[in-house]
C-alpha cells in the first residue's frame, strides 16, 4: 500500500462520521477532504452556528454541534493502529471545536459560563454514539468514497449522502434512552 493511505484512510473514516453527523443534523458541509489542505484548520467545512436563525432552539442545537464535533473521536476509539499526523490534526481541531461549542452555549445565554456546558457535550456525546450504531455501514462506505476522491465539496456529498443514507429521524435518536 503506498505510504499515505492508512493515513488518508484513518482520516476518511474520522471525517466521514462527522459528515454524516451534519447531514444528519441538518447542518450543510460545504466542503469534505483528505487531501491535507493547508487553508483549512480541518478536513470538514460546516457553519452549524449558522442555522441559529432557522433552528429556533439553541438548546437542541448545541447538542446536535457536540455530536458532529465529538462523532470522529468516537470512530477512532476503535482503531488499533497508531494516529497518523493528519489525525492527529483532525483531533486537535476537535478538540478547538469543542471549547468553541463551549463559548458559543455561554454567548447565546444557555450556560452561565464554559464549566456549565458539561450537559450539552454529554447529550452530543449520546447522540453520537447512538447516530454511530445505526449509521456505522454509511459511515464506512463514505470513508471509501472519501479516500477514493480526495475531497467531495458540499453539493456531490449531500448528493451522494441522499442516494445512499437510509431514512433516519434524528429526533427519535435524541430521546432514545440507549447509548
Amino acid at each position: 500500500m503506498p505510504e499515505g493511505i492508512p493515513s488518508q484512510q484513518q482520516s476518511a473514516k474520522h471525517l466521514a462520521a462527522r459528515a454524516v453527523l451534519a447531514y444528519r443534523a441538518g447542518f450543510s458541509v460545504a466542503r469534505l477532504s483528505v487531501t491535507g489542505s493547508s487553508e483549512d484548520s480541518s478536513g470538514i467545512v460546516c457553519n452549524w452556528r449558522g442555522l441559529r436563525e432557522s433552528f429556533h432552539d439553541d438548546v437542541k442545537l448545541l447538542a446536535r454541534a457536540f455530536a458532529f464535533i465529538y462523532v470522529g473521536s468516537i470512530v477512532d476509539q476503535a482503531m488499533s493502529d497508531p494516529i497518523s499526523d493528519n489525525l492527529s490534526k483532525e483531533l486537535l481541531s476537535d478538540m478547538s471545536s469543542a471549547l468553541d461549542a463551549r463559548q458559543t452555549a455561554v454567548d447565546w445565554g444557555v450556560a452561565k459560563a464554559v464549566a456549565d456546558t458539561n450537559p450539552f457535550a454529554h447529550t452530543g456525546y449520546k447522540l453520537a454514539s447512538r447516530l454511530l450504531r445505526m449509521d456505522q455501514p454509511l459511515i464506512e462506505s463514505l470513508a471509501r468514497e472519501l479516500t477514493s476522491q480526495g475531497t467531495i465539496e458540499g453539493d456531490a456529498l449531500k448528493k451522494w449522502l441522499d442516494g445512499n443514507a437510509r431514512p433516519l429521524n434524528l429526533d427519535e435518536l435524541e430521546t432514545s434512552t440507549t447509548y
